[in-house]
């Protein structure tokens, strides 16, 4: 059969390079027809046009790649119908697939959660800011609702308390290749099947605003560090100190009483020597292991406090924006 891809962000970058080159596990890769990746958008502060990372990835392999805003556009299935298109695996995509797609061919949707738990935009950084201890990947048919298809394939991971959204996402990608290749393989023979989602247990990952980034320290220890964690290392948490917004990159929950320096169970309380940042939560501290001070780049707490000329006072948190 032949197949489509339709990604645009690392994750979706991820999945194409394992339908590229293979799952490791001796079996070969798969040819890729066609890659749909978003159109070049403007970014960073000199806003000049910037391709997807499935885009870049797909120009470096030399695949096929068009980069509509919408890919159902009547010149597209004519593509589609030429190509001889089969299947599209999708992921991490950004468009809403819509009809005649959704009939008309085998849509395999590469999905990082244990569906029905997590559909939406943001299921790894959302459960792992919900404290929880496993996720995983599903593959699904893609139907007309949010992330409510059938599921081919499920794989599960675990999150340890040192993980971070990077380490999630990596854990998750090794998982959903092997997979989707199982997938496909059974398409290939026609013995391809699906389990429907139940309704019971269904939640939803909305996409991370302003607000998620925000670390109010009148929150637990553990409230604060699943939440550095889960925008770390790509979108980044931060916190009002002195006035001033500080990024917070990584930290470590403080394990005794004596470690807390006096701050335990006062939000917003800090101390700080020119190798440790604590700061207090409403029921222990945190300890602040890399940061981001203003108009600088990341580094660690104790490269940032030794170069510090007045003390650190107080932590806030910050003013929600205006709408």
């Amino acid at each position: 059969m032949a197949i489509a891809f339709a990604g645009t962000a690392p994750f979706g970058a991820a999945m194409l390079r394992g339908l590229l080159d293979g799952p490791g596990d001796g079996r070969p890769g798969r040819e890729i027809a066609l890659v749909i990746s978003q159109p070049d958008r403007p970014a960073g502060r000199g806003k000049q046009l910037q391709s997807s990372p499935v885009a870049q990835l797909a120009k470096e392999r030399g695949v096929r790649l068009v980069q509509p805003e919408r890919m159902h556009e009547p010149e597209l299935l004519e593509l589609y119908a030429e190509l001889g298109i089969t299947t599209f695996v999708v992921a991490a995509f950004g468009q809403m697939v819509r009809e005649p797609l959704l009939s008309g061919f085998l849509l395999l949707n590469v999905h990082g959660s244990l569906l029905p738990e997590y559909r939406g935009a943001a299921p790894i950084e959302r459960v792992i800011m919900d404290g929880r201890t496993e996720t995983g990947v599903d593959i699904m048919q893609m139907e007309a609702g949010l992330d409510t298809g059938p599921v081919a394939e499920e794989a599960r991971v675990e999150i340890l308390d040192e993980d971070d959204a990077g380490s999630v996402f990596a854990k998750l990608e090794a998982a959903a290749v092997p997979i989707l290749f199982d997938a496909l393989e059974r398409a290939d023979t026609g013995t391809l099947t699906f389990t429907p989602q139940p309704d019971e247990g269904a939640t939803y990952a909305h996409k991370i605003t302003a607000p998620d980034r925000m670390l109010d320290p009148a929150r637990t220890t553990r409230q604060l560090h699943d939440q550095v964690r889960a925008l770390s290392p790509h979108v980044g948490a931060w916190l009002n100190v002195d006035g001033q917004r500080l990024g917070l990159w990584r930290t470590r929950l403080v394990g005794t009483d004596e470690e807390t320096h006096g701050v335990s169970g006062m939000p917003g309380a800090i101390w700080h020597d020119q190798r440790q940042l604590l700061l207090g939560t409403a029921d222990g501290a945190l300890d602040v292991l890399e940061l981001q001070p203003p108009g600088k780049r990341r580094m660690a707490s104790g490269d940032w406090l030794r170069g510090l000329r007045t003390p650190l006072e107080r932590a806030t948190a910050p003013e929600p924006p205006q709408t």
